[in-house]
């Protein structure tokens, strides 16, 4: 007769093998979801990536749908966004946008295959589409709120001004910089003074410091 101690040593080894299971799985569904597309991905194309029966996946996974979800939640890129503002609040704020810029773009040029399947996916119709703004880019969004928010309190930004509305425009101006330089390559490398001037721009406007005269009529 087993012991209790043993009963739980063999419980625990199997989750843990479970968990590595579920892990190979969500690895090799992004690889084939960022290959072939959501739409144009099936079971059969994930099993056959991994080598292992459909069964098996549907044990884990009972829709794409649902590994869809385990992909976005379990990834490092969106695990990277709650350490992303570490120390930005304590320089000015012009230098905490471009660090930010910066910070974002290596974590995505780090996590480049998850990256290409949110830049194509994001802009289609349906329920993955759905799924991508409310686990990935909602959560940029906020994040980026949240600075913009402290210096809001400040008073470095505008008292009327939405920062939730502000930080999709900032992310607006990273994300296309970011797409650009993943369908480009080198081609489109901006280097260090792209960020900065953007968010000169956005902060300073686009008018002249000084007006000149209105002409007469």
């Amino acid at each position: 007769m087993n012991s209790p101690t043993h009963r739980t040593t063999v419980t625990d080894i199997r989750a843990r093998r479970a968990e590595r299971k579920r892990e190979e799985i969500v690895r090799a569904g992004l690889k084939v979801f960022a290959e072939k597309g959501f739409a144009g991905a099936t079971m059969d194309d994930i099993a056959l990536e991994l080598e292992a029966t459909k069964g098996l996946l549907y044990y884990h996974f009972k829709t794409k749908d649902d590994l869809l979800h385990e992909i976005l939640a379990r990834n490092e890129l969106t695990a990277g966004f709650e350490t992303i503002l570490d120390g930005l609040a304590d320089v000015p704020l012009e230098q905490a946008l471009a660090l930010f810029g910066e910070r974002l773009t290596a974590l995505f040029e780090a996590n480049r295959e998850l990256t290409r399947f949110l830049h194509v996916h994001s802009l289609l119709s349906g329920s993955e589409a759905a799924i991508i703004y409310q686990q990935v880019f909602a959560a940029l969004y906020g994040r980026v709120a949240e600075l913009l928010e402290r210096f809001k309190a400040r008073g470095c930004i505008r008292a009327e001004l939405d920062t939730f509305d502000l930080s999709r425009v900032v992310a607006s101006v990273l994300l296309s910089d970011i797409a650009q330089r993943f369908v480009f390559g080198a081609e489109h490398d901006t280097g260090s003074t792209y960020f900065p001037h953007a968010f000169e721009i956005l902060l300073r406007g686009i008018e002249p410091r000084t007006r000149p005269p209105r002409r007469r009529r």
